[in-house]
């Protein structure tokens, strides 16, 4: 696995400067992840869960929205796109909105955005891209490719593997739950081989995606390749792994589960979504209350104010 670059930790117990008429703005583009945009969303104003992130940071950041399909296969739309396909639409997105910028850019996704942003990245920095220049920050939470050790208390790392490489010398910053499977899947959990094989999952191409997945399966492909045999062992092992995946998928589905009139309690589930309502470091003495979307804006504010970009007037950009 490829290491990756994580920026050093910052002292974020210090007042963030106050932002003068001299700073430079900051665009901050934001991704969302599966079902919060659509074909052909042209909104520019911030939604879903990183609302809360634009709706923390102050009046140094001009916040846009970029839209692309955000969609995985059958969900949340019945025929909708597969999540590769979409992903793809959302690096072209962003990719544009980046390069019709002028000025310093910083960038967060969640969820399905968070690839997009990583992949986007990583194919700019291949085709050496002049964009990516202005680019000075990036921001992922609940990251499906966040790598090992790059939050505190995931043991884990993302549940689709490592994905495409950032570029090393743009500062990034993860935020994710220990329950939260998307971010930090156990390395042998069976959640991943689902995420293996639904990947180009689309009821319209049902052909293409059945060639794919028995690819997939003729060559071992697998994230868990390695930790799978057809053996007694292995099937004594296989029994903790679903009752681990079962956990993980529960704490990945809603808190409340509306089915035919009825309202299923699921008093694990909502940790995928869990980043805009509820404390992040709650063992913190000197943060035990902020959201996970507060801590990402507070970090970003940070990465601004002690960078050159806080302090060069609008001409010197």
């Amino acid at each position: 696995m490829a290491p990756e670059v994580i920026a050093p930790p910052v002292d974020e117990t210090v007042d963030l400067a106050v932002p003068g008429a001299n700073m430079t703005a900051v665009t901050v583009l934001f991704v969302g992840g599966t079902g919060e945009s659509f074909e052909g969303d042209t909104r520019s104003s911030v939604t879903g869960l990183l609302g809360a992130v634009a709706d923390s940071l102050d009046e140094r950041f001009d916040c846009r929205w970029v839209g692309y399909p955000a969609s995985y296969g059958p969900a949340p739309r019945a025929g909708g796109m597969s999540f590769l396909a979409s992903v793809g639409i959302g690096v072209q997105s962003l990719r544009a909105a980046v390069s019709g910028i002028v000025g310093p850019v910083a960038m967060v996704g969640y969820s399905q955005g968070a690839v997009v942003i990583r992949t986007a990245l990583h194919a700019m920095a291949r085709e050496d891209d002049p964009a990516l220049r202005n680019v000075i920050a990036v921001g992922f939470v609940a990251d499906p490719h966040q790598p090992p050790g790059a939050v505190a208390g995931c043991a884990g790392w993302g549940v689709a593997g490592p994905g495409p490489q950032l570029p090393p010398q743009i500062p990034a910053r993860w935020v994710g739950a220990a329950d939260d499977v998307i971010c930090n899947a156990d390395s042998d959990s069976l959640v991943r081989d689902i995420a293996d094989l639904t990947a180009g999952v689309c009821l319209t191409g049902m052909g293409e995606w059945m060639r794919d997945g028995w690819e997939l399966l003729r060559t071992n492909a697998f994230q868990n390749a390695g930790r799978t045999a057809l053996r007694p062992s292995q099937w004594r092992r296989d029994v903790v792994r679903l009752s681990s995946a079962w956990h993980a998928v529960r704490c990945y589905l809603p808190a409340t589960i509306p089915v035919r009139g009825m309202v299923f309690r699921n008093r694990t589930g909502g940790r995928h979504t869990s980043y805009e309502v509820e404390p992040y470091r709650r063992s913190s003495a000197t943060d035990p209350s902020s959201t996970g979307c507060e801590v990402m804006a507070h970090w970003l504010q940070v990465q601004v104010t002690f960078s050159d970009v806080g302090h060069r007037s609008p001409e010197a950009a």
